[in-house]
C-alpha cells in the first residue's frame, strides 16, 4: 500500500488541491482525498512537489521508426516526407536488430515518463520482442496499403495474419487502414470493415487511419473514401492528423460514427510536417473527443506526451486540465481501456505520474517540464 500527495491532481478535467491518492501493491487505487491539511509532513504519505496526473494514453505512434530519428529534415511537407520514407526502407542501412533496440529504448522512455497506453502502427516483425516484454499496454494496428503484385483480397489475408501473430505474442491488434492515398478502394473497405472476403471475413475491433494529412496527397473523394469504406460496426475510429479537416469533414465523421470517434492530432509531428495544426476550436465545438499522439521519431523529436502538450498549450493557449484529458482520459476512451486507465479512480489501476516544472501561478506548461512515473 502506497499513499502519494501533491499540491494538486488533475483528473477527469478537473483540478483537485492538496491530493493525497492511496494505492494497492498492484497500483490500484483504494482512495483519492482533496482538500487534505498537511499533506507534506503526515506520516506514511509521500508528498511530492508538483501535480499528480493519470499515466497517459500515446493514441497514435509508430514505434518501428524509432531508428529514423533526426534522418528527415522538418518543413519539407508530407509527399517529400514519404518520399524519404520510402529510400530510407529501399536503402535498408540499419539491420533489425539495431531497429529493435532503438525501439526498445524509446519504449523505456515512454514508460518512465509516464505513458501507460500506446496506439501503435506496426508492420515490421522487430518490435514484437519490444512490445512483447514492454510495461506498456500495446493496441497495434496493423496498417495497410496497395502492396506490388498483390489483390486487395491478398495483402488483407496478409493483414489478418499479423493481427494472428500480434496476438500470440499477447499484443492487443486489428486491422486499419493507412490513407487515402496509399489504397485502391476495394482495399479501403476491407480494412475499414465495410466489405469482406468471400467466406465473411470481415475488419472489426478498433480502427486508425491517416485522414486529412495534406492537401497534396489527399484525393477530391478522401473524406468519401475513408468514412464511407469503415464501418460503424468497429468499436471505435481514430481519425488521425486531420490537419486539413474541415468543419463538414468532421461533422459528416461525427454524424456516422457518434461516440465512438476520436480524432487524434499529433501537434509536434504535425508541425514538423506541414507547420500546420488542425483546428482544434472547430472540434471542440462540435463536441468531438479529442486525444494525442506523438506520432513518430521520424516525425518528431521525442516521444513526450507532455511536450505534446505544451506544444497545444503554446499555440491554443488551452487550459491544463482540458490538455490532459486529452493526454489521458480521451486516450484511453479511445483506445477502449478507460475501464481501468485514464482517470484516478477507485477501482482503477491508471499508472500515477509526477508533472513537474508547471508554472504555478498561470498552470502552463514550461520548458522545464517533465513527467515521471511514479506507480
Amino acid at each position: 500500500m502506497r499513499k502519494i500527495a501533491a499540491h494538486y491532481l488533475i483528473t477527469s478535467g478537473r483540478l483537485l488541491n492538496r491530493a493525497v491518492v492511496s494505492l494497492d501493491d498492484d497500483g490500484v487505487v483504494t482512495s483519492v482525498e482533496e482538500n487534505v491539511e498537511d499533506i507534506d509532513s503526515i506520516c506514511g504519505v509521500e508528498f511530492y512537489n508538483g501535480i499528480l496526473i493519470p499515466g497517459m494514453v500515446n493514441c497514435h505512434c509508430h514505434l518501428e521508426y524509432s531508428y529514423v530519428k533526426g534522418m528527415i529534415p522538418p518543413h519539407k511537407g508530407l509527399p517529400v516526407f514519404i518520399d524519404s520514407i520510402i529510400d530510407i526502407k529501399k536503402r535498408n542501412e540499419v539491420s533489425d536488430e539495431q531497429k529493435t533496440a532503438s525501439a526498445d529504448i524509446w519504449d523505456d522512455v515512454m514508460y518512465n515518463e509516464g505513458i501507460t497506453a500506446v496506439g501503435d502502427h506496426n508492420n515490421n516483425d522487430y518490435v514484437y520482442s519490444v512490445k512483447k516484454k514492454s510495461r506498456i499496454h500495446y493496441h497495434s494496428f496493423v496498417e495497410l496499403f496497395d502492396m506490388d503484385g498483390k489483390s486487395a483480397e491478398e495483402t488483407f489475408r496478409w493483414g489478418l495474419d499479423r493481427v494472428k501473430t500480434s496476438l500470440q505474442y499477447g499484443i492487443e491488434a486489428t486491422i486499419a487502414p493507412h490513407a487515402d492515398y496509399t489504397m485502391e478502394e476495394r482495399l479501403i473497405r476491407l480494412t475499414g470493415g465495410e466489405d469482406a472476403l468471400e467466406d465473411g471475413t470481415r475488419a472489426d475491433g478498433l480502427c486508425s487511419v491517416h485522414f486529412k494529412e495534406s492537401v497534396v496527397l489527399g484525393g477530391p473523394d478522401e473524406r468519401r473514401l475513408i468514412l464511407g469504406s469503415i464501418s460503424d460496426r468497429r468499436d471505435g475510429v481514430l481519425l488521425v492528423h486531420c490537419i486539413y479537416a474541415t468543419e463538414e469533414d468532421i461533422s459528416a465523421a461525427r454524424e456516422k460514427f457518434g461516440d465512438k470517434l476520436t480524432v487524434v492530432p499529433c501537434p509536434l509531428s504535425n508541425l514538423y510536417i506541414e507547420q500546420r495544426l488542425p483546428d482544434i476550436e472547430m472540434m471542440k465545438r462540435l463536441g468531438v473527443r479529442i486525444a494525442l499522439g506523438t506520432d513518430s521519431l521520424s516525425s518528431n523529436t521525442v516521444l513526450s506526451m507532455v511536450e505534446e502538450m505544451r506544444c497545444l498549450q503554446e499555440h491554443l493557449n488551452l487550459p491544463l486540465t482540458e490538455v490532459v484529458k486529452y493526454a489521458t482520459e480521451n486516450g484511453a476512451v479511445a483506445l477502449g481501456i478507460d475501464s481501468w486507465a485514464g482517470t484516478v479512480e477507485v477501482g482503477k489501476r491508471p499508472g500515477l505520474v509526477l508533472l513537474s516544472g508547471v508554472d504555478p501561478e498561470t498552470m502552463r506548461l514550461t520548458e522545464k517540464s517533465k513527467g515521471r512515473r511514479l506507480i
